[in-house]
């Protein structure tokens, strides 16, 4: 069955673009549409767990939990939904394989850009970074960031962000090693016995906590 999701994102334009204005403009009419429509929104919050690639991208990390709510490998773009942050996690410099937009619908955090002093690509320490921009990002806010950026998203309690990337630019994203957090702060594995992992895909029980607090806080129906 074709919902209107599908009929509406299917149309939207390749993201593989190197002009960081189109792919602005690109991602913040999905992700404003997205916010304003919360019926639209619950629709590929609900999608997820019947759609295994979505499911299998969907992930619980040191930084925060993630929904992904739509695919669209052959127009190089991925709609996720970012919440559960870990205050406690959040002072690691890092960068992203991608350029990305994101929406803040509740909550909010201090945003610090970086400036590299190396003046080199690749892997970084926390003494090559300098602080550059540093804003306040409520609820309401939209920016987009470029995959060469380094930056902290110190969350509130309670954030919840849309967030639309873009196609990897790199092999492989950075942070600053010495600031990673400790093992012990990090999801506890999915199988009982297994390793702590930074990153890995969410369970089915993860997904449908991730739903009731959604629903708890009135970002879906």
């Amino acid at each position: 069955m074709t919902t209107a999701a599908d009929s509406w994102l299917t149309q939207v334009p390749c993201l593989d673009m190197p002009d960081l204005a189109f792919v602005q403009h690109v991602s913040f009419s999905i992700l404003d549409r997205l916010a304003a429509d919360r019926n639209l929104l619950t629709t590929l919050v609900d999608e997820v767990l019947s759609h295994p690639s979505r499911m299998a991208a969907s992930r619980v990390t040191l930084l925060l939990n993630r929904l992904s709510l739509w695919e669209a490998p052959d127009h190089s773009f991925e709609i996720r939904l970012n919440m559960n942050p870990r205050p406690e996690n959040q002072l690691v410099p890092h960068d992203h394989c991608y350029a990305f937009a994101t929406h803040i619908l509740t909550g909010g955090y201090v945003h610090v850009v970086r400036r590299r002093t190396d003046g080199r690509e690749g892997p970084f320490t926390g003494a090559d970074l300098q602080p550059a921009i540093v804003t306040v990002e409520r609820p309401g806010s939209v920016y987009v960031l470029d995959h060469s950026m380094v930056h902290q998203a110190v969350m509130a309690p309670h954030t919840v962000t849309l967030f639309i990337r873009g196609p990897r630019r790199k092999a492989s994203s950075h942070a600053a090693d010495e600031l990673m957090p400790p093992e012990q702060s990090w999801p506890e594995p999915a199988v009982l016995g297994n390793e702590p992992e930074p990153s890995r895909p969410a369970t089915v029980a993860e997904y449908l906590a991730m739903r009731r607090y959604l629903l708890q806080h009135r970002i879906i129906n």
